[in-house]
């Protein structure tokens, strides 16, 4: 049924036309600012279209938005077309034919291999590194801030010491946060993509409530590699320029955002326990990302719920399906894990 639904192609209005390219391209320039915020917007739009068949107008859409967003950065096109196309066809297909896991792996090492394409050109063309250009661009953020700091006091020279310092851990962790921005921009683009398909009566493999997200206990490797990369850095003295030692930081960073959301699943749980409003709710996660962004005490305790199964959920060393939502399709298939085994 699914495949039926999909593949009819089902004439579209062009007023829904309309709305759907005017949603591609406010998502489009969005994406320029906040990626995580533009590219579901836009997502959501392409997948509409695509699930009633119109593959090549959904194809043309996002060329065409892509390309739209050169008004206000000549790069746009080369980076924003091409997210767009895996963030609208290509996550659509892998949420109706495969999983939202794999939709989520597979989208966010495309985007991430974007995002490294798109440094090693406009480092390429500014004749230097990566490393190199992000530590002028970081140096060109912060020098408002160092202009502000005055005189030899104490605090001011604390006060350098932390921009410094700021620098130095952006310049070391950019893969990182490549990483995890793209990761979170395409979790939010499939639960985006995979409400557009629902509502389209496409039987897909729905996301898991917040509160039963239970991540393969796999992602604990992250940690060890990691702490093992740094501790050889250490012991060799830091080889050919620390290299391990920031491979290691940027896999712990990496696996610390992946915890986060086992983490953010322990306290789900407990707003729903204590019967939480939608707005306590939300202002809450947004307390746990600030939290998290100073000390990482939401992910520990997503670390400590893979071990110690705070929430009691089914587990026997496998990943499980958990029970579909109310709201699934008849005939869809039981939640995915958020990552598979």
């Amino acid at each position: 049924m699914a495949s039926a639904v999909a593949d009819n192609v089902e004439p579209v209005r062009p007023v829904r036309l309309l709305a759907v390219s005017a949603a591609c391209i406010l998502g489009a320039y969005l994406s320029l600012a906040v990626p995580f915020l533009g590219v579901p917007v836009a997502a959501g739009a392409l997948a509409w279209l695509w699930y009633r068949g119109q593959r090549v107008t959904t194809i043309a859409i996002a060329v065409l938005c892509g390309l739209l967003t050169f008004l206000i950065d000549p790069a746009g096109p080369f980076y924003v077309t091409l997210w767009l196309l895996i963030a609208g066809p290509l996550v659509a297909t892998l949420v109706q034919r495969r999983s939202v896991a794999t939709a989520v792996l597979v989208s966010t090492a495309l985007m991430t291999v974007i995002w490294l394409g798109l440094l090693v050109g406009v480092s390429g063309l500014e004749g230097t590194s990566v490393n190199g250009y992000m530590s002028t661009l970081m140096k060109t953020a912060t020098q408002p801030a160092l202009d502000q700091v005055v005189g030899n006091a104490t605090e001011a020279v604390q006060a350098r010491e932390q921009i410094a310092l700021l620098e130095t851990t952006f310049v070391r962790l950019w893969p990182a946060i490549i990483a995890i921005m793209s990761f979170f921009t395409t979790l939010t683009t499939v639960f985006a993509v995979s409400a557009v398909a629902r509502t389209s009566g496409v039987s897909v493999k729905i996301p898991p409530d917040l509160d039963r997200l239970d991540l393969s206990p796999h992602v604990v490797w992250g940690l060890i590699v990691g702490g093992g990369l740094l501790a050889a850095d250490k012991f060799l003295g830091g080889w050919n320029g620390g290299v391990m030692g920031v491979v290691g930081e940027n896999l712990l960073r990496i696996t610390q955002w992946i915890l986060f959301l086992q983490g953010v699943a322990v306290f789900a749980s407990l707003y729903k326990r204590a019967k939480f409003s939608r707005l306590s709710k939300a202002l809450g996660y947004v307390l746990l990302g600030l939290t998290e962004a100073f000390l990482p005490l939401v992910s520990l305790t997503g670390l400590a719920d893979m071990f110690l199964n705070v929430r009691k959920l089914p587990r026997d060393g496998a990943a499980e399906l958990a029970a579909p939502s109310e709201n699934a399709p008849a005939g869809s298939s039981g939640e995915d894990r958020s990552a598979e085994e």
